[in-house]
């Protein structure tokens, strides 16, 4: 080529033509020669002269899938620039040691800051409960993903509510070189189902206190009132009758029982007399008998103003007594309340059987203090393992959305 030479030709045509496969014909063999041609011209192969057909017809139909797979490479990698950058969604690409090294603009307006603020800046951070993040972190590593994992972010001091859906990125021998995240703020519909799950259990929780009452003023005053009749009638019968009303009366009496049992169950009058306090600590004193017992912790003097938030803490540990008895075989019930700055800790512990949590659907009951948790805006942590027992930890807002105090207690918290 006159002027210049192969190498120089492909050199200075990479900027207006970077895409083509490059093979170069020549004469020439020295190592230089050879190395100006990969390193300078981009080259794809070096070809001697003169060479053999049967390897040339091979280079170019290796060149020409090399080029498709480029060229395919390039339209994923486009395709994939624009989802990055036009997604609502905040996506995070982070490095092996927590380290954000990439973000779209999405990730900007939910964090509400500038770039440089995010740069660098660890991911788990943001992630405000460590026992989620640990379970992120886990589920990636065991599973390759996880996908719309809804936790808590804290953003500038802002509890947010989102969905995390991440994965690990590899290399071609399989090693992690970075992972990414997609975050949806979800927080405005949580809150939603939050007050619809939380209408709803306060609706239950009404028309369970009106069954309650109908009961007891429909069914237990005109059954003492029997009760009181039949008792008078022993002073008034033979021998004969006595027996039969002795067991009229035992079995009236066994009624009144089942039934203020019943009333008790739906709707405890000492909440409403005493506070959750005073219910939880007679709830375990009631409920204890020769084969459990059930004891309860307080690390402060603890007076709910939300009623709803006092009945709805007292059918957890209700919930969570009745489970322990009835499928643990526990031998002992621990109850704690400890307070922690603007939270309310819940503690559930019992010595039985315990099960396997990840081979174990959620039943009805653990349903239930889920459910109620959640509709409280609050957090739950289960453990538990096949014969060490189950733990339930249980935190609670004690500060409503106007941020009023919603507890008050003996002592300055």
């Amino acid at each position: 080529m006159p002027g210049m030479t192969g190498v120089e030709f492909f050199e200075s045509i990479l900027e207006t033509y970077p895409n083509p496969i490059r093979i170069l014909l020549t004469g020439y063999s020295d190592i230089k020669a050879v190395e100006d041609a990969i390193n300078k011209g981009q080259v794809y192969r070096y070809v001697n002269k003169p060479w053999n057909e049967f390897e040339l017809k091979s280079t170019i139909e290796n060149a020409y899938h090399v080029y498709q797979l480029r060229e395919q490479n390039n339209k994923l990698i486009n395709k994939y620039q624009k989802v990055f950058t036009e997604s609502s969604d905040a996506i995070i690409l982070f490095d092996t040691k927590g380290r954000i090294i990439d973000f779209n603009k999405a990730t900007i307006n939910l964090f509400e800051t500038i770039q440089l603020q995010i740069s660098l800046t660890y991911f788990s951070k943001y992630i405000t409960n460590k026992n989620e993040l640990n379970f992120i972190a886990k589920t990636i590593h065991t599973k390759g993903f996880i996908n719309n994992y809804e936790c808590k972010i804290t953003l500038k001091g802002v509890k947010k509510i989102c969905l995390i859906s991440a994965n690990k990125i590899c290399n071609s021998y399989g090693e992690i070189v970075s992972f990414q995240a997609i975050i949806r703020d979800v927080t405005k519909r949580a809150n939603t189902t939050r007050l619809l799950l939380k209408t709803a259990i306060n609706t239950q929780d009404t028309e369970r206190a009106r069954i309650s009452r109908e009961l007891h003023d429909g069914l237990g005053q005109p059954l003492t009132g029997i009760k009181f009749y039949i008792e008078d009638l022993k002073d008034k019968v033979d021998d004969e009758l006595i027996e039969q009303v002795n067991h009229i009366s035992d079995t009236i009496k066994s009624i009144i029982k089942q039934l203020r049992t019943v009333c008790y169950e739906m709707l405890p009058p000492s909440i409403s007399d005493f506070g959750i306090q005073k219910a939880v600590m007679l709830l375990c004193q009631d409920t204890s008998n020769d084969k459990v017992k059930i004891t309860s912790f307080f690390n402060t003097e603890i007076i709910l103003s939300d009623k709803e938030l006092e009945i709805s803490i007292y059918r957890i540990i209700q919930e969570f007594i009745n489970n322990a008895i009835k499928y643990a075989d526990c031998t002992e019930i621990q109850i704690s309340f400890e307070v922690q700055k603007n939270q309310l800790n819940l503690i559930l512990v019992d010595d039985g059987k315990g099960f396997d949590i990840t081979n174990c659907d959620k039943g009805l009951g653990i349903n239930n203090i889920i459910t109620r948790v959640k509709s409280f805006n609050g957090t739950i942590e289960l453990k538990s393992n096949d014969n060490i027992g189950t733990i339930f930890k249980i935190s609670l807002p004690i500060f409503d959305e106007k941020t009023n105090p919603v507890l008050s207690t003996g002592q300055n918290i």
